[in-house]
């Protein structure tokens, strides 16, 4: 014999989800159901509601989504400066999920950097992209051991400045940031490898002083970006990959991140010159990437000399 069942299911995520879904079906409940003295006894109403700290992710990440869309579709004016530079340096790597041991050696970056003025917030808004590819190469401190670490991240976001005199410009903003990454030890032969992967929000500081340089325009910047929330992926301390993808054992691989458990930044110093028709940037960029999660200590220290161009474009 046939029941009428009503299934409620109660989310808080994207879109109409936050409101609630209700279905409606005639067919035969294979689930079992609560009875509710309240209503018919032919009837029977099935709660399936999301734990509160997996709805709060799910909101965040719904936030840094509708956030990057906005950042992609801002409205800009047709001039824009961009930035490449390239730099080697010095990388320091522990992941305990590898080794208990600091693996360091030589870093190698690539950085570009895109910035616009928006057409709103009447010329105080900068609309900013920053690009940055990653690759090191590590040894052990008895050198019998190497590590080789990668790591590619993509931000975006917005500056309000103001300007403090004839020399000075002050900027306050945030940006959204998506990074990804892995590294490899060729000691082992069992869990040999860690991904990572993430996305935060970022709080963003920036100074900038102009001067003159044999008569010609020339700047020097100092910027600061800062993780305030965010999400990471990270396995539990003794979970295997096997067992994550294999076995379907993925509970608690997703975490909340925040300055608690995984302080990170960015620093860049650099100075841009003028020479012929283009400007030579030089400068230094500090990469400071730390977590705490899922029992596991990880943190990726890169310091590294980079020199590249800077370019004011025009579109037509």
């Amino acid at each position: 014999m046939q029941q009428n069942c009503l299934i409620s299911l109660s989310y808080s995520s994207v879109g109409d989800a936050s409101r609630g879904i209700k279905l409606v079906s005639n067919t035969l409940s294979k689930q079992s159901c609560r009875r509710e003295t309240r209503r018919p006894q032919n009837q029977c109403v099935i709660h399936n509601t999301i734990p509160f700290p997996l709805r709060m992710r799910y909101t965040l990440l719904y936030i840094i989504l509708l956030l990057s869309a906005l950042t992609l579709h801002a409205q800009t004016t047709k001039e824009t400066i961009r930035t490449w530079a390239w730099g080697v340096g010095r990388g320091s790597v522990l992941d305990t999920y590898l080794s208990p041991l600091t693996y360091t050696g030589t870093n190698f970056t690539l950085f570009h950097q895109t910035e616009r003025q928006a057409r709103w917030g009447h010329g105080h808004v900068t609309v900013q992209a920053i690009y940055t590819g990653q690759g090191a190469y590590l040894h052990s401190p008895t050198d019998d051991g190497k590590d080789i670490d990668a790591e590619l991240s993509a931000a975006g976001g917005w500056l309000y400045h103001w300007d403090v005199g004839t020399h000075w410009r002050l900027s306050l903003g945030g940006m959204i940031e998506g990074s990804g990454g892995f590294t490899y030890n060729t000691r082992n032969s069992n869990n040999p490898a860690q991904a990572r992967l993430g996305t935060d929000l970022q709080a963003s500081a920036r100074a900038e002083y102009a001067f003159k340089f044999f008569g010609q325009k020339a700047s020097a910047r100092l910027q600061l970006d800062g993780q305030a929330l965010g999400m990471q992926f990270s396995p539990e301390y003794g979970q295997s990959y096997y067992e994550i993808f294999s076995l379907g054992h993925s509970h608690g691989i997703i975490h909340l991140t925040h300055p608690g458990n995984c302080p990170s930044a960015r620093m860049q110093a650099t100075v841009t010159l003028p020479v012929k028709r283009t400007r030579l940037t030089l400068g230094w960029l500090s990469d400071v990437r730390q977590s705490k999660l899922g029992g596991l200590k990880r943190h990726a220290w890169r310091n590294t000399f980079i020199i590249g161009y800077t370019r004011q474009l025009r579109r037509l």
